[in-house]
């Protein structure tokens, strides 16, 4: 649950029920990773909303909503200074790109913690989705060697899970960009 309430946080992922993909290491290398955003520096946290999928409500908590500020630098970009956000193509030729969230954890070596998640970018919004472990079959987990907490160790493998799982999860949240 940890590692989910960090991914939204920090990384312009929703919640989600079940268990997203996450790594102790970066699993992205730095010759994959491509800048999507442009110019951007603001995104604004909108999820679906669950009595009516074709509403979309503004995201936050105790009445503030959730907003991000983003600074392009190097091959990544800083989301409200805190958190590492970068991105890669997917291998099947789609418009959509594999978003890896590093989120500051003490008590992990290293000091960071990596999420994971599936974005596509229309006009100026940003759409989410989370893999998730479930929706994995057993072989694969077994194959991947994945824990409890869908810990995974390479890219490949990482690669491999989002592949598996993109087609039975959907977009349920977008960042308006500005």
């Amino acid at each position: 649950m940890f590692r989910l309430k960090t991914c939204l946080a920090a990384a312009l992922c929703a919640l989600a029920v079940g268990c997203a993909f996450g790594s102790n290491e970066a699993l992205i290398p730095a010759e994959d990773v491509v800048l999507p955003l442009g110019a951007f520096t603001l995104a604004d946290t909108y999820v679906q909303n669950s009595d009516d999928p074709t509403l979309w409500d503004r995201s936050g908590n105790e009445g503030a909503y959730e907003h991000y500020t983003l600074r392009q630098e190097a091959n990544g970009y800083w989301l409200d200074e805190t958190f590492w956000l970068v991105f890669a193509s997917l291998d099947d030729g789609s418009d959509e790109y594999l978003m890896q969230v590093a989120t500051p954890e003490e008590s992990v070596d290293g000091g960071y913690v990596y999420n994971y998640a599936v974005g596509k970018i229309v006009g100026e919004r940003l759409f989410i989705k989370l893999p998730d472990c479930d929706d994995l079959p057993i072989d694969m987990i077994n194959e991947l060697e994945l824990d409890a907490d869908c810990t995974l160790t390479t890219y490949a493998g990482l690669k491999r899970a989002v592949a598996e799982t993109k087609g039975a999860i959907s977009y349920t949240t977008y960042y308006q960009l500005r």
